[in-house]
């Protein structure tokens, strides 16, 4: 279980084994041009990479997108610590980890609230040696055995009953061994059990590389999307 501690108006959860970490810790600025920063990744909140207790992390603010984030970017109704966004996420992160799934292990979570709304932000283990797919396919396609494999995981993950709410290329990373691990598990969910829900993060998928394909040149067609279909239902 992991441990929650308190400062001021925010609350900490963090792994029972890691290292205790201050609430300034979790914000990018703080790590910026300091001992243990690596760089910024980029995303809607600005991740960063950075070095915790020897081991590289990804510690990522949580911030809204569309018009809502256009108002209130990082802010987030107050309805609860367990109710949070980085609470809910770590429980997902921890209950695919123990299915067995490649996921990152959460390492730290922070809330700040005031008043009404809270900041929010979690730390991630890195997963070395790893691209995301969608940096993999503006260099080279991808054997169809591999699309296969990767629908395999998509069905894996569904068959616990995880909900992936952003399934895009840019949140599927791949190693140097052609091995898949999925991240960024926000609003993520755990149905209890399989129904129509199931094809919406498929067809989410899809579209996103059918858009990132028209923008960006990504090697990825038709002949891929059945390959990854064929995995999903075999």
């Amino acid at each position: 279980m992991p441990r929650e501690a308190r400062s001021g108006n925010c609350h900490i959860l963090q792994r029972q084994d890691g290292p205790a970490l201050e609430v300034e810790q979790f914000s990018p600025g703080s790590w910026e041009g300091g001992p243990g920063f690596g760089h910024r990744i980029g995303g809607r909140g600005g991740s960063c990479l950075i070095e915790i207790d020897g081991g590289k992390a990804v510690l990522r603010q949580y911030h809204r997108g569309g018009f809502v984030g256009n108002l209130l970017s990082n802010q987030y109704f107050w309805l609860g610590k367990k109710l949070s966004r980085p609470w809910r996420e770590w429980r997902v992160l921890e209950y695919a980890r123990q299915a067995g799934l490649p996921v990152p292990e959460p390492i730290a979570a922070c809330i700040c609230r005031t008043l009404f709304w809270y900041r929010a932000a979690l730390i991630t283990a890195y997963v070395e040696g790893t691209e995301m797919l969608t940096q993999r396919l503006e260099r080279e396609p991808l054997e169809p055995g591999l699309w296969w494999q990767l629908g395999t995981l998509f069905k894996r993950v569904q068959e616990q009953g995880i909900r992936h709410a952003d399934l895009t290329s840019d949140n599927v990373l791949i190693d140097s061994g052609n091995r898949f691990y999925l991240i960024d598990f926000d609003r993520a969910r755990i149905m209890k059990r399989l129904d129509d829900w199931q094809w919406q993060p498929l067809y989410r998928f899809q579209r996103s590389m059918v858009k990132r394909n028209r923008n960006r040149r990504l090697h990825f067609d038709e002949a891929d999307w059945q390959a990854l279909m064929d995995g999903y239902q075999s």
